[in-house]
């Protein structure tokens, strides 16, 4: 059995191509053009190393010189869990396809993602206990502090930082907002309507805005979208894919160095959300007792209250009949 791919939403167009990389009558040829098929493909935004595992593909590049097969699987590799300034450095040295603009368009747009996603581990990182804003008595919410918190929870990447990691412009010259602003701005919204990030443009500051916790609103496509097993039925798919308001790429497992370097950065993100989630806990539970505490106090002073006015009748029947019999004298 082929490994398991992420597999996002039903397409058609994404199982007959994963269909025609699973063909026994594949050939070295036939191989390289799906390949550049896959990489141009505007809704296919991770699963390029499962590719490379289907027993089908291993079979055919096994039948490629080797120089050439290190090629197909860099260039592959780029769009798996590469950056735009790794393409230009193994362009140089002709270690990688040339990629035509379509496909260095997408690369740019899953580094934009890669970018977006070390950002953000940074930020949770240097900060502990990450998004809660509680207090140790009931919270009291007040519209401008929590428009407050959550500009704080913003991420902001600068325009010309962008522009320097993607090679905006890709001639070497440098970044000019007057000529090249429009370019990446075009970029960062093709970005935000294909979903693979959920941000803003914030042009004011020439940056691009992200809100951590804000989730996709839906799931971009896989390889494996939808695809249909040999007897035709509907394979399962597997949820995931969304870091938070960012769309995974696939996890880089090239090396030994580079698989630990991810294990290292899951188990640093898993241990971050214990860190928050047992922050929440311990806030949580002082709030809790905190509005347990106000309640006993209001239960006393209620029963004060009650207590008046329980001993009311009786005192205004007795001022009355004060007042009555130093009426009669």
């Amino acid at each position: 059995n082929p490994p398991a791919m992420i597999t996002m939403t039903t397409n058609t167009n994404n199982s007959n191509l994963l269909d025609e990389f699973r063909s026994s009558s594949l050939s070295p040829a036939l191989l390289q053009s799906l390949l550049h098929r896959l990489l141009s493909h505007p809704k296919i935004f991770n699963g390029f190393n499962d590719i490379l595992k289907l027993p089908s593909v291993q079979e055919t590049l096994g039948k490629i010189e080797e120089s050439k097969r290190a090629v197909i699987v860099k260039t592959v590799g780029l769009f798996a869990y590469g950056t735009v300034k790794e393409y230009f450095e193994l362009k140089d040295k002709e270690a990688v396809w040339t990629l035509n603009d379509v496909q260095l368009e997408k690369l740019r747009m899953l580094n934009v993602v890669s970018i977006a996603r070390g950002q953000i581990i940074e930020k949770f990182r240097t900060k502990d206990g990450g998004d809660v804003e509680m207090t140790d008595n009931a919270p009291k919410i007040r519209r401008n502090k929590k428009k407050k918190n959550k500009e704080n929870g913003m991420i902001s990447i600068s325009y010309s930082r962008l522009a320097s990691e993607l090679h905006i412009p890709g001639n070497g010259e440098p970044y000019d907002d007057m000529t090249n602003m429009r370019q990446l701005e075009d970029l960062l919204i093709q970005c935000i309507y294909t979903n693979i990030i959920s941000a803003k443009l914030d042009q004011l500051s020439k940056s691009l805005r992200i809100e951590p916790h804000v989730a996709l609103t839906h799931e971009p496509a896989g390889v494996g979208g939808g695809s249909s097993s040999s007897n035709g039925s509907k394979k399962d798919s597997l949820s995931g894919g969304v870091y938070g308001s960012l769309f995974s790429r696939d996890l880089d497992t090239s090396t030994q160095d580079s698989t630990n370097a991810e294990v290292s950065r899951m188990v640093s993100t898993l241990q971050q959300f214990l860190n928050q989630s047992n922050t929440l806990l311990s806030t949580l539970e002082r709030s809790c007792k905190a509005s347990a505490s106000d309640r006993r106090e209001d239960e006393l002073r209620w029963k004060e209250v009650q207590k008046v006015i329980d001993d009311s009748p009786s005192k205004l029947r007795e001022a009355a009949s004060i007042g009555g019999g130093g009426m009669g004298m």
